[in-house]
């Protein structure tokens, strides 16, 4: 049951499913939250939750927030360890004591919130009490009256610092500022170094490497420049050049996260309680490895107690670390004590010592209190995709605007949709879940504007290059090899008439399985204007027993030799046997190997038709898709190339 005296309203973020033993359960959603109208103003001393429940995999992150009006929301309370000491009950005295009328609980991930009892330890005020009101406009005070500059640290092309700036600048006020730290050298783009005055992009003197002490001294440099150009700034924070703000940033709500002094970055997928308060002589054997790191790098660990003056140590994430000016000081102060680490790192003992020392200072000398703006996608370290966008981004706690890692590329849809004017508008249409007459006439425009748009993409034969002639590509070929050992080789494809061309455009690549693999090959263009493919495998064991089951052996290259391109894969129904072979797609750029997902997926009768949009590393380059060959499976799709697709035989007869 849920205890509560004269309570008047109870709400929640989802559908309460029914539990048997009574309490509330919100349905699997992002942070879902439960709240509650007390009968009158009240001061809330604290609470009880008892019997917290999570779906597998959900770690018990909670936040609770009091609010006067039921619309703004002050958080005074965060959990934001995965592995509590109870994950099941929690009892909570805040350190500061206000008024409220509503009280809200939040579960800080994705999954339920659940519980089977909560308890308030409520009394009538006294008066004189700061309420919930006071708190928010004091923070909000503060935000208008203060300067917040940004640092990043930027490696990435000039057409994405173009689209990184405009993020930058659509989703930060007036008042907020980016130091933009380019490597030493390295020619500023002048339309960019003048593009708005809350943008400052200058060349840092310090050679940045990956790990070590540089990108803290980067970000170093970084401030030290933001005392000179915009002197009166009050907070700063580290950004990364591969995180994108994904909603307004609200100075605000990031101050007011400042007095709960939260060690670890709230909402956070990863778990660093292991990595806290840590002796740097005598590092700890869990946690991060970075602390193994540290235990074999000789002197490091004394030279962070005995000069720097750090009894204990902790690593976090350095992504969105917000601070007030005051502990960016500290940091500051010993540029020369943290530059003397270098004599110690090595590169068999590298550390990421930005993510150690900047709050390893704040809690031995200054304030502790820090947050993080910033998501980290640590679950799967993957890439934000347009469905995070859709779905995590609005529900984001409000202190939270950043989300790293994206796509470096600009034409990337998630970068797109954050980077550009259109993207922004098309995607705050589609972020709000309410339908009246005017958005159903904005839906029905857009619908037709892009079905006039797609009338001009022209998709042909991924082979057209191949060949000179029209014969020889609806002619096509085969091709099979036999008993070839599987050890990460390349194998070249014999193409009959080949055209001549720079790179092959058909090549496979096997795994190291050990065993001899068997690769039966068609294709030929159909009169659709697409290549039709046929493969088939099969594999023998060293001591000449055929393999059972569908095993990986490699993977088939193709290109369609024309640079940048978008592939169209066309899977019939039956096409491929098992029907998910084909889902692990894998590119090259003859410069490496990425693994992607379709960009587009159109469902047409009886098939299914996957795009995949690839850029070449350069001008001159080209792109081959990667079809994964199992043994024991068969695969039968249609490739074609396009999106501008126009045939160069004629050019070549």
């Amino acid at each position: 049951m849920i205890d509560i005296i004269d309570a008047s309203g109870i709400g929640s973020s989802s559908q309460r499913r029914p539990r048997l033993e009574g309490g509330f359960c919100s349905a699997p959603e992002w942070f879902p939250w439960w709240q509650i109208e007390l009968s009158s103003v009240a001061r809330i001393n604290g609470f009880t939750i008892e019997g917290l429940h999570t779906e597998q995999g959900q770690p018990p992150l909670l936040t609770a927030l009091i609010s006067d009006n039921g619309k703004d929301w002050l958080p005074v309370w965060t959990q934001p360890l995965h592995e509590p000491e109870d994950p099941e009950r929690f009892t909570v005295g805040f350190a500061r004591i206000r008024t409220a009328r509503y009280f809200r609980l939040r579960a800080d991930s994705f999954g339920i919130l659940a519980f089977d009892r909560l308890v308030f330890d409520l009394l009538e005020p006294v008066g004189g009490e700061q309420s919930a009101a006071d708190a928010i406009e004091l923070a909000h005070i503060q935000a208008e009256d203060s300067r917040v500059v940004f640092s990043t640290l930027f490696n990435e092309s000039d057409a994405y610092l173009a689209h990184y700036v405009d993020n930058f600048l659509a989703f930060t006020p007036e008042n907020v500022c980016l130091a933009l730290n380019f490597p030493a050298g390295r020619v500023i783009p002048s339309e960019l170094a003048r593009r708005d005055p809350r943008v400052h992009i200058f060349n840092g003197q310090v050679k940045r490497e990956k790990w070590g002490h540089t990108l803290l001294m980067g970000h170093i440099e970084s401030y030290e420049t933001a005392r000179a150009i915009f002197p009166d700034f009050r907070y700063f924070a580290t950004m990364a050049s591969n995180a994108l703000l994904v909603r307004p940033f609200d100075p605000a709500s990031a101050i007011e996260q400042l007095p709960l002094a939260s060690r670890v970055p709230v909402a956070c997928e990863r778990a660093y309680e292991l990595d806290q308060e840590v002796d740097p002589v005598d590092p700890t054997y869990h946690g991060t490895w970075m602390w193994h790191h540290l235990r074999n790098s000789e002197g490091t660990g004394a030279y962070l107690k005995d000069r720097m003056g750090l009894t204990t140590v902790s690593v976090t994430q350095i992504e969105g670390l917000f601070a007030r000016r005051e502990d960016w000081e500290l940091i500051q102060e010993r540029r020369s004590l943290i530059m003397g680490l270098e004599k110690y790192i090595s590169f068999e003992n590298f550390m990421a010592l930005e993510e150690l020392l900047p709050t390893s200072i704040f809690n031995r000398f200054g304030s502790g209190q820090y947050t993080h703006i910033s998501r980290v996608l640590w679950s799967g370290t993957r890439l934000a995709t347009v469905d995070d966008l859709l779905e995590m981004a609005p529900k984001l706690p409000a202190h939270l605007c950043s989300m790293k890692w994206f796509d470096r590329s600009p034409g990337a849809q998630s970068t797109a949709a954050v980077t550009t004017d259109w993207g922004r508008a098309l995607l705050c249409k589609a972020q709000a879940k309410t339908m009246n007459l005017a958005r159903f006439q904005e839906t029905t425009l857009a619908t037709r504007l892009v079905e006039e748009m797609r009338k001009a993409e022209c998709f042909g034969p991924l082979t057209d290059r191949w060949w000179r002639h029209s014969v020889q590509g609806q002619t096509g070929f085969r091709w099979s090899v036999r008993d070839i050992p599987c050890q990460r080789q390349r194998v070249d494809i014999d193409i009959p008439e080949l055209a001549p061309s720079r790179m092959a455009p058909a090549y496979l690549f096997l795994e190291s399985t050990g065993q001899l693999v068997s690769v039966a090959l068609s294709m030929q263009e159909n009169d659709e204007g697409e290549t039709t493919l046929r493969l088939t495998a099969s594999a023998t064991a060293e001591d000449g027993g055929a393999v059972s089951g569908v095993h990986l052996q490699g993977y088939l290259y193709l290109s369609g030799m024309q640079g940048s391109t978008v592939f169209r894969m066309t899977v019939p129904k039956d096409g491929c046997i098992p029907h998910d072979i084909l889902s692990r797609t894998v590119f090259y750029d003859e410069y490496g190997y990425t693994v992607g997902f379709a960009d587009r997926l159109d469902r047409i009768e009886g098939a299914e038709q996957h795009y995949f949009v690839r850029h070449a590393h350069d001008a001159g380059g080209d792109v081959w898709i990667g079809l994964p060959v199992f043994c024991n499976a068969t695969a039968e799709v249609t490739l074609s190339i396009g999106p501008d697709f126009k045939s160069s035989r004629e050019e070549l007869i």
